[in-house]
């Protein structure tokens, strides 16, 4: 009975999950600090920078034979779009 019995999540795809609910969470807060910030770049551009800085970091790992492979495009969205949301929930909520 040592057969897997349901599916194998990749850990990159976990940690990326984490990653931008993380930063989803701490961008919001530090725009609300610093309002000054998104005249830059608006909030979900930098949301997206960090993603683009993860998704590399992974593919490097990846060819060098260190992560069992690239993130797949599921992961990529559901990801990205966790940690929107929370971004722009607590946005709303903090004004």
């Amino acid at each position: 009975m040592t057969d897997q019995t349901g599916p194998a999540y990749p850990p990159a795809g976990i940690v990326f999950v984490g990653v931008m609910l993380v930063a989803g969470l701490v961008l919001a807060l530090l725009f609300k600090a610093n309002p000054a910030l998104t005249q830059a770049l608006p909030g979900l551009m930098w949301l997206l920078a960090v993603a683009l800085i993860y998704d590399v970091g992974v593919n490097i790992l990846s060819f060098q034979g260190l992560v069992n492979g690239p993130m797949s495009m599921p992961w990529r969205f559901g990801g990205f779009f966790a940690g929107a949301i929370l971004h722009v929930g607590l946005t709303a909520m903090l004004g």
